[in-house]
């Protein structure tokens, strides 16, 4: 089956069906600026290359396989580079030293490779885990193998305009020549993974809002949300959020607001990263903030 080439897709379709709102999708190009990364068609900003990944999609229509470039279809040429990076050569004595050369600091140990539990149900079509790897599970017997999967073990580096991963030499300046950097490892797929985020939980979630003249659209940003036990309540002048996270932890916020709403026309959706909220205005007009005046 041909695989959609939109960027934020990459699902496989079948051409013989093709709905025409099938497929979510950005029509923008990255954008990467202050630390801060997004897609220029949309207003999410996150500072993690991981979180930037899971950004989903702020347009709908049918899946497309064109190259993004007809005319001159990138292929990434990285033979110039070693696969990985070189091993570290042993150090040579001076012939006459005076002293004794300083200790050549020892590389920190790699950490642990994360692997999928053996035995644990995997849903077909669940996408792997690992960076630098699209696979999708189908069976057990052809797609949980050793040495199938290959990946980053690194993470994410943009440096002075150019882009690559820890874990390897390549280097590239165009986004899409970065997401053509093949994997410098193998191992087997990560489909459900046990590791827990090694990322502690701010006392409280970022976000950040914009206005029309009806409504007032703000976004939570928190991923892995146990929807079935968050909850987001309206008041006439207040927003309660009540958010729990996969591994347990709560946020809960109760944020006064700086001008009247009407709860029942009111709503909010959650997303791969964030809790985005609708707050209709009870009269049109600008608000000067988000939060009634003295909140903290």
């Amino acid at each position: 089956m041909p695989k959609c080439t939109r960027n934020a897709c990459g699902q496989e379709y079948v051409e013989a069906i093709m709905d025409p709102i099938a497929c979510q999708y950005h029509p923008g190009i990255p954008e990467f600026h202050e630390g801060l990364k997004g897609w220029t068609c949309c207003k999410p900003r996150v500072h993690s290359f991981d979180d930037f990944m899971e950004i989903g999609g702020c347009m709908l229509g049918p899946h497309s396989s064109e190259p993004k470039h007809k005319d001159d279809p990138f292929k990434a040429d990285l033979t110039h580079y070693d696969d990985v990076l070189p091993q570290a050569q042993d150090a040579v004595a001076p012939a006459a030293a005076v002293t004794a050369p300083a200790p050549v600091p020892r590389a920190p140990a790699p950490e642990p490779i994360e692997e999928d539990p053996e035995g644990i149900p995997i849903s077909p079509g669940a996408k792997c885990k690992r960076s630098g790897c699209h696979a999708v599970y189908v069976a057990e017997d052809v797609s949980h193998g050793p040495g199938q999967c290959q990946f980053h073990p690194g993470t994410a580096q943009f440096h002075e305009g150019t882009k690559g991963w820890t874990c390897c030499k390549p280097r590239a300046t165009d986004f899409d020549e970065f997401m053509q950097i093949k994997g410098c490892a193998h191992g087997r797929h990560l489909f459900v993974g046990t590791t827990p985020a090694k990322k502690t939980l701010a006392d409280k979630c970022r976000r950040d809002y914009y206005q029309m003249d009806s409504s007032v659209i703000v976004s939570v940003y928190a991923k892995k949300i146990d929807r079935e036990a968050s909850s987001v309540k309206f008041g006439t002048d207040v927003l309660s959020l009540h958010l729990v996270y996969g591994d347990g932890k709560l946020y809960e916020d109760e944020i006064p607001l700086a001008a009247s709403i009407d709860p029942d026309a009111s709503s909010f959706e959650y997303l791969s990263t964030k809790v985005e909220i609708k707050l209709a205005k009870s009269s049109p007009g600008p608000w000067h903030a988000l939060e009634r005046e003295g909140y903290a």
